[in-house]
């Protein structure tokens, strides 16, 4: 896990150089380049989110994503295609891979800065499209469908398409989805002591970007 620990302090060191030079962006800047947004549905799930973002200039802006869940929100969720994803359910039927139920690890944390260029100009009504990287520790897994729960981090990159609506002044309706190649590597375990097998890795194509977002602009 001293290699795990590794990855998470260099992704906290990549995070704070970003928001450093986010700060530094927003300096001066003059009212409508700058807004604070949260993934409404996320909020749902038990994730704390947080999205501010800053104008780069007519059409480009700089999103940071920040969001985290530090426990388990139950759920019903697609227990069988995530696991089915991860390799843990080996033989079983079609019937039991679209099966539906809770899982007894869901916590992460992720860091997600992107690039977004908007068709109308920053922060107006209209589409836009983005670039992000991505970076998350996690656990998640055990439950109704697998003895095993997986615990490690991902990295990746990905784009996404989304449209901004006016509100009312300073408040946007934003909708976006989007996917992301990623890599990752971790232990598969029964429980904190014991691992049924450490150090795995893939890569994978996930979605990394479905939200409804509420954004106050400045």
């Amino acid at each position: 896990m001293k290699f795990y620990q590794n990855v998470q302090q260099m992704i906290r060191r990549i995070a704070l150089l970003l928001v450093l030079a986010f700060v530094g962006a927003t300096e001066g800047l003059h009212a409508q380049r700058f807004a604070v947004s949260a993934n409404l549905p996320a909020l749902l799930t038990g994730t704390i989110s947080v999205e501010p973002s800053v104008a780069l200039g007519d059409r480009t802006s700089l999103q940071l994503s920040f969001s985290a869940r530090p426990g388990l929100f139950k759920l019903p969720m697609p227990v069988g295609l995530i696991n089915t994803l991860y390799g843990h359910l080996g033989n079983v039927g079609f019937s039991e891979r679209l099966k539906w139920g809770s899982v007894e690890h869901a916590e992460m944390a992720a860091f997600s800065p992107a690039l977004r260029y908007w068709t109308k100009g920053v922060y107006n009504r209209g589409f836009f499209v983005s670039g992000h990287a991505l970076g998350m520790v996690y656990r998640f897994g055990g439950g109704s469908l697998s003895r095993t729960y997986s615990e490690g981090f991902l990295v990746g990159a990905g784009g996404s398409i989304g449209y901004s609506y006016e509100l009312a002044p300073h408040w946007n309706l934003e909708a976006e989805v989007g996917l992301a190649g990623v890599w990752t590597r971790y232990d598969e375990r029964y429980s904190a002591k014991q691992v049924r097998t450490a150090d795995k890795s893939r890569v994978m194509v996930l979605p990394s970007r479905i939200g409804l977002s509420l954004a106050y602009v400045f």
